[in-house]
């Protein structure tokens, strides 16, 4: 899933207890107090937006809700195979359902643009069906899970050539008001993906993280890489939501690369 990425994971709910009522009429003592139930940290377009990240959110879109990830990447790698491969528009399409704690998605087919290896090469990729379930939260740690299945329907160069399962276990962890850890202990058909990071609020509609990802294997006989990447992520309004993010890819399949990106996620 390092296409989704993922993020706007920051967040934090807060408990508060009630004072105890003392009874004039009896010597009984007062009763203890009790802890009121954190609320659901999950709602706002910063909980829910999994882009740019590998890492997704483990909040999922509410009821009656409809959220629009979209984006642009560059990958840029410099072996002797090396070149450029583009994807856009990335888009992703998560629908809430009559369950708050449900969502169903849709992965549109990507359009690919490949000079690698010197030979200029276009066409989509694969399109994909899946949902996301938040399995719990508390006052700090928030989980959920996803799978996407994948259909071979792109173009034969960019297209898995059989169906795909890809998911995780996708959890944050508020530590404070400004600083959130997060992370997926993800799979595909082919490897494990596992990516881990954190998110420190700049302002109140801003925010910059830093994560780490790793692929187990980055294609068929192809040895695995890992993926430390940072970007900036910014909130217009209460539904929109705007990200550019930079990676360093050490050992890609093609040599040593980077990428940029940048996205636009829009809730409806």
């Amino acid at each position: 899933m390092a296409h989704r990425s993922w993020l706007g994971v920051g967040m934090l709910a807060a408990a508060f207890f009630r004072s105890p009522v003392a009874s004039d009429a009896s010597p009984a003592a007062s009763p203890s107090p009790t802890a009121t139930p954190p609320s659901d940290p999950c709602g706002s377009i910063a909980s829910l937006v999994d882009r740019p990240t590998v890492t997704s959110s483990p909040c999922t879109v509410r009821p009656s809700h409809v959220l629009i990830e979209s984006g642009y990447t560059d990958n840029v790698a410099s072996g002797s195979d090396g070149g450029n491969d583009v994807t856009y528009p990335e888009s992703f399409i998560r629908v809430g359902t009559w369950n708050p704690h449900l969502e169903l998605d849709l992965e549109p087919p990507q359009e690919n643009r490949s000079t690698m290896d010197s030979a200029l090469v276009t066409g989509a990729g694969d399109a994909g069906l899946g949902a996301k379930y938040e399995i719990g939260y508390s006052a700090r740690w928030t989980y959920g899970a996803d799978l996407i299945v994948t259909f071979p329907t792109g173009a034969a160069a960019f297209s898995a050539g059989h169906t795909q399962y890809i998911g995780g276990f996708d959890w944050t962890y508020a530590t404070g008001s400004f600083v959130s850890l997060f992370g997926t202990m993800g799979f595909d058909n082919r490897a494990f993906t596992p990516s881990v990071g954190g998110s420190a609020a700049l302002s109140v509609q801003s925010s910059f993280y830093a994560e780490y990802a790793y692929f187990s294997a980055a294609g068929s006989g192809v040895a695995g890489r890992s993926l430390p990447n940072v970007g900036y992520i910014r909130d217009i309004g209460p539904h929109v939501q705007l990200d550019v993010e930079y990676g360093f890819a050490p050992s890609s399949a093609a040599g040593p690369g980077h990428y940029v990106g940048a996205g636009a996620s829009f809730m409806y």
